[in-house]
């Protein structure tokens, strides 16, 4: 009897094995060229990055990573340094990545997954578009509105090339929801909180996921998304806020802030200590966001080195969509989860949004947005 105890409980562990392992996905391959080198499996999830494994290289480069099968698309990473490979998961299929260091996020090849296959090819006309962005913005023959103009022609024939190619012949996958989150220069390409023509192509994804995985996170996620949308285009402005006086503005020393970046650590502007600051309250569903931080970003590229630093704060409504959005900028960006309610706008008397104040090396505030005339002249001379 004990005999046949341990057989049928052995078989019952043999069993649940099997079971488990067939409602895993893996993910192998090489990464060549990479010995020593630490590769990182991590998911992309609607909170941030979440690390889920992580291997050691040696001088073969081989890997295998695994994960319980998705209730819906989900995406993923393999990542050294900076280096990123994008892959999505839907079933119990197995993924191969071959590649080889350090053009490992540009060169790889994948196998088993038409869906990762269409993200390698949306990462490579990104990386494309990114360059030409780039190209443009350190152009010094062109004066920043013609950089402006050229950079916006870019992205609106991306757009229309992701919107045909990608997001309607398949509302419903991966690609397409992947396409709708893709950032230039911090910039979300498509602006569904603001724009009406994205929020067209936001709702299409959303009916489709509905049919296909209703209820899930990412699901609700896309309706969320489109609605906030629907409700922005009809005010002038995502956020209201009170009339208040900037004059009334202190103009010497500042008012903390404490809030969180997108990894969830609080950061505070009182760290930041002997360099000239722009503290901007903004929101990235405002129609004019994308123009906006293209010029913080050349403002940032051209005197960080001589100790400029952004505090960003976010008042946007929806988390994810702000995490999306300055997931890729250089200066520190934080969340304000309370919107309206935050007391540091009434503490800064913030009365509309976008403003900014510039806070010299001594940590003092000097001048709100309404009192300066040449923002990059301003900045240059407390950078002198």
């Amino acid at each position: 009897m004990k005999k046949m105890t341990f057989a049928m409980a052995a078989l019952m562990i043999l069993a649940t094995a099997c079971k488990d392992k067939k409602e895993q996905f893996e993910i192998n391959g090489r990464i060549a060229e990479a010995d020593g080198k630490t590769l990182y499996f991590e998911a992309v999830t609607l909170n941030g990055i979440e690390a889920l494994d992580s291997i050691r290289l040696d001088e073969n480069g081989d890997f295998r990573f695994h994960g319980m099968r998705p209730f819906n698309p989900e995406f993923y990473r393999l990542r050294i340094d900076r280096q990123i490979v994008n892959l999505s998961v839907d079933s119990t299929e197995t993924i191969h990545v071959e590649a080889t260091w350090p053009a490992m996020g540009t060169g790889y090849e994948v196998e088993g997954s038409p869906d990762c296959q269409t993200l390698k090819e949306i990462n490579g006309k990104l990386i494309a578009l990114q360059q030409s962005v780039r190209d443009i913005m350190t152009d010094k023959t062109l004066t920043l509105g013609e950089q402006e103009r050229l950079v916006r022609e870019k992205i609106d024939i991306y757009k229309e090339e992701m919107k045909k190619k990608y997001i309607m012949e398949a509302p419903a996958s991966a690609p397409a929801y992947f396409a709708l989150f893709q950032t230039v220069n911090g910039s979300l390409i498509f602006n569904p909180v603001s724009n009406p023509d994205d929020i067209k192509f936001v709702g299409a994804v959303a009916t489709a996921w509905d049919a296909n995985y209703p209820g899930t996170n990412r699901t609700e996620n896309l309706h969320n998304i489109a609605i906030q949308g629907m409700k922005n285009t009809k005010r002038p402005t995502p956020v209201s806020l009170a009339d208040i006086d900037p004059e009334k503005i202190s103009a010497s020393g500042i008012i903390d802030i404490e809030l969180p970046d997108i990894h969830g650590k609080n950061r505070k502007l009182s760290d930041i200590r002997n360099k000239v600051v722009l503290l901007d309250f903004t929101a990235y569903s405002l129609p004019s966001s994308q123009e906006r931080i293209m010029q913080m970003r050349g403002l940032y590229d051209r005197y960080a080195a001589q100790g400029f630093e952004i505090y960003q704060v976010s008042i946007d409504p929806d988390e994810h969509y702000w995490k999306t959005a300055c997931e890729h900028l250089p200066w520190t960006c934080v969340y304000e989860s309370r919107g309206e309610a935050s007391g540091y706008l009434g503490s800064y008397l913030v009365r509309r949004l976008p403003t900014f104040f510039l806070i010299d090396r001594h940590g003092d505030l000097v001048a709100r947005d309404e009192q300066i005339e040449d923002l990059e002249k301003a900045i240059g001379k407390l950078c002198e």
